[in-house]
């Protein structure tokens, strides 16, 4: 049982409900105003608030906001008679969970607060595919597709070969109302035109030559579910029309069929093409556009994703350590710098293959010559010397820690230069000084004024806890009487 709260202006339509809503069992709490319902909230504290968005008065996004505010966790589905999906997704960026159109049915509205009451519960999360990264550009695109994950809204994926797009659309379809329900995916640039109908609508026995069985096709494959369409810039301009109309009438004929199946999917589509210019080109409908692009998500390259590269590399040396039965434990200082500095045009997939590969040829530890060499000699790669400070006239004896860095003229960006320089400078001092002196690692913190732990840390970040001989063994005690 839940404690719901309608806020709906039509007094019966607030009746109707409430009568439908309490014989599930929920404590249900009706108001004909926004201030009211804000004045009701305050007092129930629900877990769902059933909210018109259309409101006499105080306008329902603007009690929305109000809502967001004072009670956060709250869990809003908006009701509207008029099915706009430009009001839905304004009311998903103020907030709001889900929405349903007016009228709607009684097993729609059931099945969406069930679903509702799930999230509230800690739901969404569970069975997401593990994603990795930190950055802000990639935190931002994960927030948005999470935040508009529930409601059924069509949604577009942009980005470049490579950046994760179908690992998205999985994000997207696990923490959605449908997740219960089948993923099927389509790669729109692999199928042939001939074959097309067949694979998206099925066929039945004797359709065409070959056709020797009935099929289900990728479209029924999904019912319930999400229909995952990878590539979809790459669609032949025929098939394009023929998609729209599916789309547009819910419903499709499997190829030599008579029988009309009605679709129930939500549809995520991806691209690395610009369909804005293909649309201005013609080699895209912009009817069937906008029908997919009902909500678009640009997923950022590689090279836009500060501080993920190192964690992403020690993912796949992870998983692929266990997959191919290896022991490699970690990624050496100088393997990861040239990690870091490589601009990886190919994105996630070039990582995650240039990982592949370094795991097959490293034995316990990744070192540069393991990477492919356009990695390994990266021009973003730093250049350091460390000399003793008293080979130049009048200095003190001590160290001297010259970086030098040659950068590509695309990858002018002063806050990572000066992070890279700082990092390598500091790893050469802490190299050179372990070079001249065998001291311990709690000597060492107190030399270097730093706190043991961090000083762990950073050795075994630059790949320096190798130089500190292995302590030796305690000296054998034979024990009393021996």
């Amino acid at each position: 049982m839940a404690r719901l709260l309608i806020v709906d202006d039509e007094l019966e339509w607030c009746r109707i409900l409430t009568v439908l809503l309490q014989e599930r069992g929920h404590e249900v709490a009706a108001v004909q105003s926004g201030e009211a319902g804000l004045n009701a909230a305050r007092k129930v504290t629900p877990d769902i608030v059933l909210l018109d968005l259309h409101l006499g008065g105080m306008d329902g996004l603007e009690v929305l906001l109000r809502l967001k505010h004072e009670i956060p966790a709250v869990q809003i589905l908006m009701m509207t008679a008029y099915g706009s999906i430009q009001d839905a997704v304004a009311a998903m960026r103020l907030g709001a969970t889900d929405f349903v159109s007016k009228p709607f049915s009684t097993a729609t509205l059931l099945a969406d607060i069930d679903a509702l009451l799930q999230i509230s519960a800690g739901g969404q999360s569970n069975g997401l595919p593990e994603v990795i990264g930190t950055s802000r550009a990639f935190r931002d695109a994960q927030d948005l597709a999470l935040k508009f994950a529930v409601p059924n809204i069509n949604m577009l994926l942009l980005g470049e070969t490579g950046t994760g797009k179908e690992l998205f659309a999985r994000t997207i379809h696990q923490a959605s109302k449908r997740r219960s329900s089948p993923f099927a995916a389509v790669d729109c640039s692999s199928l042939p035109e001939t074959l097309f109908e067949s694979e998206l609508f099925g066929h039945e026995r004797g359709a065409f030559t070959g056709a020797i069985a009935s099929r289900v096709g990728r479209l029924e494959a999904a019912q319930g579910g999400t229909l995952f369409l990878d590539e979809i810039g790459n669609l032949p301009l025929p098939f394009q029309a023929k998609l729209l109309r599916v789309l547009q009438e819910r419903c499709f004929v499997r190829v030599g069929g008579k029988d009309t199946i009605r679709l129930d999917v939500r549809v995520v589509s991806a691209t690395n093409v610009n369909l804005r210019d293909a649309v201005r080109v013609g080699r895209f409908r912009e009817d069937l556009y906008y029908r997919l692009n009902e909500m678009t998500i640009e997923l950022p390259p590689l090279r836009e994703r500060d501080g993920d590269v190192g964690p992403l590399a020690d993912h796949f040396v992870r998983v692929y350590s266990a997959r191919f039965g290896r022991r490699v434990q970690r990624i050496s200082a100088s393997a990861q710098a040239a990690l870091e500095g490589w601009t990886w045009p190919g994105n996630i997939r070039e990582l995650e293959n240039a990982m592949k590969s370094a795991v097959v040829l490293a034995d316990d530890v990744v070192l540069p010559e393991h990477l492919p060499e356009v990695v390994s000699r990266s021009p973003r790669q730093a250049e350091v010397r460390v000399e003793p400070a008293r080979a130049r006239a009048g200095a003190d004896d001590g160290l001297h820690v010259d970086v030098s860095f040659a950068i590509a003229p695309n990858d002018l960006d002063m806050k990572s230069i000066g992070n890279r320089a700082a990092e390598e400078a500091e790893r050469s001092f802490l190299h050179s000084l372990l070079m001249r002196q065998h001291v311990s690692t709690a000597r060492l913190a107190r030399m270097l004024n730093v706190d043991p732990k961090t000083l762990r840390t950073k050795l075994r970040k630059y790949g320096l806890d190798q130089l500190f001989p292995a302590p030796e063994p305690p000296p054998h005690d034979p024990g009393p009487g021996r």
